[in-house]
């Protein structure tokens, strides 16, 4: 694993555990040698920090540079800004890549985010996004393939590990208590309490039936940052489960006014009006 490690290891690692602050305080300590991906880092935090428009105000629309280009697309949530800058050069950059990657997933063109990311089959995030979005389709034995290919060549690595654990979860059964177990131990071994974490022990139990311990974890969650949409999702379907309405229409208010648009939402609002439709069949 060792042609995985470089100076960027340590901050990706907690990017992708959600400590964006902690992320932005190692890249702090870095020299600027590689300006691009010290920067592309440094903005990716803070867009998951909600500071969009630093973002914005930083990138200037005038930049040469694709990756940042880029970056400013993802700020946007505006594909259309991408269209000139898919050249095979830009490309192959896995930087580069993987935040085009994630600004056609929020456009909805998940093929064409697919199709960028199988360029890159020897890069970590490229294939970790991957797997995610094969979850989301429900395409569980493509993301069990890719998850074992990965294992063999950097297994160790969080992101891996993590991306094991969230296809241990869409597996079942025993698999729930072993991605419990992946999520505690990454939180322990980086040492960061992060909403991202906590939430993934809280789904664990819930599948678990344990709602009590559930809970706990979403409320250390909420803890780590208060309008954190997926605590928020989740502590709307724990309470649903508890028989806790008041509690939820209180957290599925707070979750319409910090993610109007969080896929929870968007499913809630289909499964409404598909009730709505088979209610007014049936009175007919």
């Amino acid at each position: 694993m060792s042609d995985l490690i470089d100076d960027f290891y340590s901050a990706r690692n907690l990017l992708y555990l959600g400590a964006y602050p902690q992320a932005l305080a190692a890249l702090s300590t870095l020299p600027p040698t590689n300006e691009t991906e010290l920067k592309s880092l440094q903005y990716r935090a803070h867009l998951s920090l909600g500071n969009r428009a630093q973002v914005l105000r930083e990138i200037p629309p005038t930049t040469s540079n694709a990756t940042l280009q880029a970056l400013r697309s993802l700020a946007l949530q505006d594909a259309t800004q991408l269209e000139d800058l898919l050249t095979a050069d830009n490309l192959q950059s896995p930087t580069f890549t993987v935040i085009a990657a994630h600004t056609l997933l929020a456009a909805g063109q998940r093929d064409e985010a697919l199709r960028l990311l199988d360029m890159h089959p020897r890069n970590l995030e490229c294939t970790m996004l991957t797997v995610a979005i094969y979850l989301g389709m429900d395409r569980l034995d493509l993301a069990q393939k890719l998850v074992a290919r990965v294992r063999g060549w950097a297994e160790d690595a969080p992101v891996a590990q993590l991306a094991e654990a969230w296809t241990a979860l869409v597996e079942g059964g025993q698999r729930y208590n072993e991605a419990y177990y992946v999520f505690m131990e990454l939180a322990q071994a980086s040492a960061v309490d992060t909403a991202r974490l906590y939430c993934a022990l809280a789904v664990s139990k819930m599948h678990l039936g344990q709602y009590d311990e559930a809970t706990s974890h979403l409320q250390s969650a909420l803890e780590a940052d208060p309008n954190d949409p997926d605590t928020l999702a989740n502590l709307v379907v724990c309470n649903s489960l508890t028989q806790s309405s008041e509690t939820r229409a209180r957290y599925l208010e707070q979750l319409a006014q910090v993610a109007p648009n969080h896929p929870f939402l968007r499913d809630l609002q289909q499964a409404d009006a598909r009730f709505d439709d088979a209610l007014a069949a049936m009175s007919k």
